[in-house]
C-alpha cells in the first residue's frame, strides 16, 4: 500500500501539519471536508482516484491481521463490500427474567453472556461501490451496506478473532494500548 486518503475536518489543519513535518515511503491525500460528510460520504471525493480494491479504516481502530488474507478472501468471494468483524462476549451481571404477554415469568437465566459478531471499523470495498454515494451529504457505512443489499450487491463478512482488534476510542482500551 503507498497511497493513502486521509479525511479531514475538525483540526484538520493540525492533522496536515503533522504528517507535512515527516517523510514517509508512501502518498497522503486529504479528502478535505466542509461540513462533516460521515465516513461513507467522505469517501465519494475519491471517487475516479481510486481504479482498484481499497481498505477503509476509522481512525481509532487498530486491527492486527494478515490484509492480504483480508483481500485474499474479498476477492476470492467476489464481494462488492467486505466487513472485518469480531466476537464480542458481554456478560450481563445480573439475573435475565423473560417473561410473557402478560407479565408472568417463564424463567431466569442467571448471569448470561452473549456473543455477537461486531463490525471492527476496518472494510474493503471495490470501486464501483463509491457511485452508490451521494454528492456532498452525510452518509455513514450503514446507509452504504443498506443500498449495498438493496441492489443486491455482494456484502461480505471477514471474521477476526477477539483479540486481534482493539477500539482505542473507548478510554479503557485505548489506556491497555499505552
Amino acid at each position: 500500500v503507498n497511497n493513502f486518503y486521509i479525511s479531514i475536518n475538525y483540526k484538520g489543519k493540525m492533522i496536515k501539519a503533522y504528517f507535512h513535518e515527516h517523510k514517509f515511503p508512501y502518498n497522503i491525500n486529504y479528502i478535505e471536508e466542509d461540513k462533516p460528510l460521515g465516513t461513507a460520504g467522505a469517501l465519494k471525493k475519491v471517487k475516479g482516484n481510486i481504479k482498484s480494491t481499497f481498505f477503509v479504516t476509522n481512525c481509532d481502530i487498530l486491527v492486527y491481521s494478515h490484509y492480504p488474507s483480508i483481500i485474499e478472501f474479498h476477492k476470492k468471494n467476489n464481494h462488492d463490500f467486505t466487513l472485518i468483524t469480531s466476537i464480542r462476549n458481554y456478560p450481563i451481571p445480573y439475573g435475565v427474567c423473560d417473561i410473557d404477554k402478560s407479565g408472568e415469568l417463564i424463567r431466569m437465566r442467571e448471569k448470561p453472556e452473549y456473543n455477537l459478531l461486531v463490525n471492527t471499523g476496518l472494510y474493503v470495498l471495490e470501486p464501483n461501490v463509491l457511485e452508490l454515494i451521494p454528492d456532498n451529504r452525510s452518509f455513514e457505512m450503514s446507509e452504504l451496506i443498506a443500498e449495498l443489499n438493496k441492489k443486491k450487491m455482494k456484502v461480505g463478512v471477514f471474521p477476526l478473532s477477539e483479540k486481534s482488534w482493539i477500539d482505542v476510542g473507548q478510554w479503557k482500551d485505548f489506556l491497555k494500548v499505552l
